[in-house]
């Protein structure tokens, strides 16, 4: 027996759809539906397009589109005119085939998420207040196994903690906290609109940006509380010295951010978070 709520959860993608729907995205596919329907229509006959029709908007209304790459083909082909009445402007949208630590930066300046001057990098205060409504709807407090796939890239995605998730059945992710996992679910949704390109990042290259734009939040994602970041170099006795960048809140003591790095590349992250390393940190 077919489960019906099963295969709608399947077929759902919410990184499309509700607040995440766009427009133009949707008026393409409806349009591309319509003239499917009418083909079948004439070719066969009118009962035919119309129940053609009809599961079009139906996956339409799930996935958010009928055509895979969707998004991308909307931007880079519709007049920027139109896409200005929806605000979609190309101008707003960086396209970024590939993601290193060392580019981190200038990859969320250029979407629009952070801005840089001589005091450092930090928020772009629209985006973060965009990022603070989608954590205050509640969406994106407690992110469902088919939300963690879809911001992610994965065909299937299984929880395994409060946490922690499974990726196509082979590879492991996990969060520093509720908190952090909160933080990058509803960030991930204001990226995927920001920066053309996104569905085609690896799975590293998005936690990257996600963990970037955690660090330079000043209050915690649960409870807005002050949230001091701190970094020190972490002594081993059996391999080379390392850097700690931790950000724990301190009303909640949940950590949003804990990040280990070798020396050589710890650079990046440091400008981000905005603070250097204290040398005095305890040996390990």
């Amino acid at each position: 027996m077919v489960d019906i709520p099963e295969v709608v959860a399947r077929l759902e993608q919410p990184a499309y759809t509700g607040d995440n729907r766009c427009l133009p995205c949707t008026a393409v596919n409806v349009a591309i539906a319509l003239a499917l329907a009418a083909g079948l229509a004439v070719a066969g006959s009118a009962i035919t397009g119309a129940l053609a029709f009809g599961v079009c908007l139906v996956l339409i209304r799930l996935r958010g589109y009928l055509v895979p790459g969707t998004p991308t083909i909307t931007r880079r082909y519709l007049p920027d005119r139109l896409l200005e009445r929806f605000g979609k402007s190309t101008a707003d949208t960086p396209t970024i085939e590939t993601v290193s630590p060392d580019g981190l930066a200038s990859v969320l300046t250029a979407a629009g998420v952070a801005t840089a001057d001589e005091g450092g990098i930090r928020l772009a205060p629209a985006f973060r207040r965009r990022w603070n409504d989608r954590l205050s709807s509640g969406d994106a407090a407690d992110p469902s196994a088919a939300d963690i796939g879809s911001m992610l890239g994965a065909d299937e995605s299984e929880r395994v903690s409060e946490t922690a998730f499974v990726l196509d059945g082979q590879k492991r992710v996990r969060w520093e906290s509720t908190a952090a996992l909160a933080a990058d679910s509803a960030a991930a949704a204001e990226l995927r609109a920001r920066i053309d390109g996104w569905d085609a990042l690896e799975v590293g290259e998005r936690r990257d940006l996600l963990t970037g734009l955690r660090l330079l939040r000043t209050d915690c994602p649960t409870c807005r509380e002050r949230l001091p970041i701190t970094a020190e170099r972490l002594e081993h006795c059996c391999r080379r010295p390392r850097v700690g960048i931790r950000s724990v809140c301190e009303e909640c003591d949940q950590p949003v951010v804990e990040r280990v790095c070798s020396e050589s590349a710890a650079d990046p992250w440091l400008e981000l978070a905005g603070v250097t390393v204290d040398e005095s940190g305890a040996a390990r």
